[in-house]
């Protein structure tokens, strides 16, 4: 654009030494203000935790109703016990069973979309456990993890989703640890 600009306003006549004269209504080379001594700076204000609950309700209401929990008017976020978010989704009956010959010491668990259980730790349970619970949403629903003893008695998992066996495993040796997912 500035090669097609000088072309077109230079005169074959004129020495290419001479300065060029610009048509009027072209910026100036000059500026027409002082320069800043600094830059200019917005006030933040910190906000306040009922207008971070507010503005995250109002973004919650574009998605459609029901995404706020019980009569109190809090929100409940996907992600931390309880989150009503998960509610909406598929429901499945989840149950996580271990048995084992010898007794079985401390057990965890898992269910992230649960909304009664999502997590526990069961200790001294005898040498059978079980949990059943509602989980939503997609796979995967559940997790068990266990250990077994020094004598190295098998520990055996099954998690069941819906009916339907989803993952079934035991430990091996003494001590052996196992993780269920299913």
């Amino acid at each position: 654009m500035l090669a097609l600009l000088f072309l077109m306003l230079r005169n074959p006549d004129k020495p290419a030494d001479e300065p060029i004269a610009l048509p009027s209504g072209l910026p100036s080379q000059t500026p027409t203000r002082e320069p800043l001594k600094e830059l200019p700076t917005a006030a933040a204000t910190p906000s306040t935790a009922a207008q971070v609950q507010a503005q995250t309700k109002k973004a919650f209401e574009q998605f459609g109703k029901g995404l706020t929990g019980g009569a109190s008017g809090t929100i409940d976020m996907p992600g931390l016990q309880g989150g009503s978010i998960y509610k909406y989704l598929p429901k499945h009956k989840v149950t996580m069973r271990i048995t084992s010959e010898a007794p079985i010491g401390t057990v965890g668990y898992v269910v992230p979309t649960s909304l009664k259980n999502s997590s526990g730790i069961v200790k001294n349970v005898g040498t059978s456990w079980s949990l059943t619970t509602t989980a939503y949403g997609d796979p995967d629903y559940a997790q068990l993890f266990m250990a077994a003893g020094s004598r190295g008695y098998p520990v055996y998992c099954t998690i069941t989703v819906d009916g339907k066996v989803t993952e079934q495993r035991h430990t091996e040796g003494p001590y052996g640890q196992l993780i269920c997912q299913g």
